[in-house]
């Protein structure tokens, strides 16, 4: 069995996240920072509105991670995102705990590749 090998070039697009906000690392950074601070949280209230059969909350909490993952181009912390958000607007909630799961450990590939980030470094090179 194969371990998947984590990069940040498979976790996250800096180079067109940069180019978004106008090589504003402050900016970017402290975007990064803010969706850090609240994941956690917001996948818990996910988990508990799934447990709870809320498809409209869960949709509305699957969507607004995915705005807010794609503010830095985290391509597959989205993608994760809005197929739960897809399958709760559909209706259904069957396959979702598994859905989030799969949020959940894309938000962990986010936190390694990112907690190593030279912000300083990146805005000299953009």
């Amino acid at each position: 069995m194969s371990q998947k090998v984590i990069t940040p070039h498979n976790v996250i697009d800096l180079g067109t996240a940069m180019n978004n906000m106008d090589g504003d690392t402050e900016l970017l950074s402290e975007i990064v920072g803010i969706f850090l601070d609240t994941a956690e949280d917001q996948i818990r209230s996910l988990r508990e509105n799934i447990a709870a059969g809320d498809v409209q909350a869960v949709a509305i909490d699957a969507h607004g991670m995915k705005g807010a993952a794609s503010n830095f181009c985290a391509d597959a912390f989205v993608k994760a995102s809005l197929n739960l958000e897809l399958l709760a607007k559909d209706g259904s909630l069957e396959g979702a705990d598994s859905l989030l799961d799969t949020m959940a450990e894309r938000l962990e590939e986010l936190r390694e590749v990112l907690v190593v980030v030279n912000w300083d470094e990146l805005a000299r090179n953009h």
